[in-house]
């Protein structure tokens, strides 16, 4: 069930974030966009490796192969309304973290799958919710009125982050890590007096 909900939270939330950035397009300029595209490459790419290599245990090949498709989708599609460097490092930073999610999925024994599954959803929630609010602060600080330009001028030093909207963190982060306590617990119960599988719970070269 854990892994279900994990396919999805990483589905609806590369969406979300591939929609933001599209409708925040001419805020990402340089350093900032490129930093958007890698991360959510990286880390969705990472997650979506664990989840295949899970998938297709002791076919690391299938479970790869399947991962860098996805690496070069969402690099694509997060990098395409920046620059074609954006792409690049959309591509490049899946690719490293499509592949060693692949691997990492692979090695996890099955019954650590929950522990591990509810890690990765979690790190992939909170990394894609700082790259939103990443692009938040920067649209907030484009939309300053032009009349606080010079009492901004004098604080040099100083600098206003955007204001955090309570609501909406607590539906993108809160709501979802409920949501998968709630899975991990139903799907790790039944589990409880079933064996562990045979000859997965190491991997020795």
């Amino acid at each position: 069930m854990l892994l279900n909900i994990s396919m999805l939270i990483v589905f609806i939330y590369t969406v979300l974030c591939i929609m933001y950035v599209q409708m925040n397009r001419h805020i990402l300029a340089n350093m900032t966009g490129t930093v958007v595209a890698m991360t959510t490459g990286l880390m969705s790419n990472l997650t979506i490796g664990v989840i295949l290599g899970m998938l297709f245990p002791q076919n690391l090949v299938v479970s790869t192969g399947i991962s860098i498709l996805f690496c070069f989708l969402i690099g694509y599609l997060i990098g395409r309304p920046l620059s074609l460097l954006a792409v690049v490092e959309g591509i490049g930073g899946g690719i490293m973290g499509g592949v060693h999610g692949a691997m990492l999925g692979e090695m996890i024994p099955r019954r650590q799958w929950d522990v591990m599954l509810f890690i990765m959803d979690a790190m992939y929630i909170a990394v894609t919710a700082l790259v939103i609010y990443l692009i938040h602060d920067r649209k907030h600080q484009q939309e300053e009125p032009t009349a606080a330009v010079g009492t901004m001028k004098e604080k040099k030093g100083d600098f206003t982050m955007a204001p955090v909207r309570t609501s909406f963190w607590m539906i993108y982060i809160v709501l979802p890590v409920i949501v998968l306590c709630v899975a991990a617990w139903l799907g790790h119960s039944p589990s409880i007096g079933e064996p562990s599988s045979p000859g997965h719970d190491m991997h020795s070269m």
